[in-house]
């Protein structure tokens, strides 16, 4: 009996432009951009491993913890994996590593460690594949968030005002524009109040001269010389 297999370790290039519709073009953009990341397959390759420890920003050094042979898929840097990807190959020194962690390419004798990946070695990893999909996933669920329609006349949403206070203004401009400030703050509650009284809700009069005091303030010095 056939078994179809319907997970692998890791995916190629061209197989996950496929499985997502994209282009390598867009593969690479992500990549750079740090949304995913690409590994390449090694067998045996002889690395040095350790930490970085910081003085400062300008002075740090490596401390060597020891040598391991590398075997599987392993993690590239974002540039590095860009170059293999667009250019075809890169020759790298070192390869992606954890915060305050380093994992170089073994010297050769006298030779600094170096490693040539090539385009058809470039892999990503069913981990960062299922965690890359788990986030389109999350992107594609997400409500869309429209702007009203002008053609609808919608208004927007948001809580509806206890009192009429946008009218309130308007109301309040026309009287200032065509018949002048009255003699004073009193006067203007006074007069804001009678209009209230043929709305359906009225605040208090203490609301009403609170919304009232800073305005008069503003505009009492050209009341008192009016009246004067």
């Amino acid at each position: 009996m056939l078994c179809r297999i319907v997970r692998k370790p890791h995916y190629g290039i061209e197989e996950i432009c496929r499985r997502w519709e994209v282009l390598e073009a867009d593969l690479a953009g992500m990549v750079i951009e740090r949304e995913l990341t690409l590994s390449v397959v090694v067998a045996g390759l002889a690395v040095e491993v350790g930490c970085i420890e910081y003085a400062d920003e300008r002075d740090w050094c490596r401390i060597a913890e020891g040598h391991r042979n590398l075997i599987g898929a392993v993690d590239l840097e974002p540039l590095d994996a860009w170059y293999a990807l667009t250019a075809g190959s890169q020759m790298i020194a070192s390869f992606a590593a954890g915060p305050g962690r380093y994992v170089d390419i073994a010297d050769q004798g006298n030779e600094p460690g170096r490693y040539t990946v090539t385009r058809d070695r470039l892999v990503v990893r069913r981990a960062e594949l299922e965690q890359f999909e788990a986030a389109q996933a999350k992107l594609q669920q997400a409500p869309v968030l429209a702007a009203p329609s002008a053609t609808t006349g919608s208004a927007p949403r948001g809580p509806v005002p206890q009192y009429e206070w946008d009218a309130f203004w308007c109301e309040v401009a026309a009287m200032m524009l065509f018949e002048g400030p009255p003699a004073s703050l009193a006067a203007l509650v006074r007069r804001m109040e009678a209009w209230f009284a043929g709305r359906p809700k009225q605040p208090d009069t203490s609301t009403i001269k609170k919304k009232l005091s800073p305005l008069w303030r503003r505009v009492a010095p050209e009341a008192e010389r009016i009246s004067a």
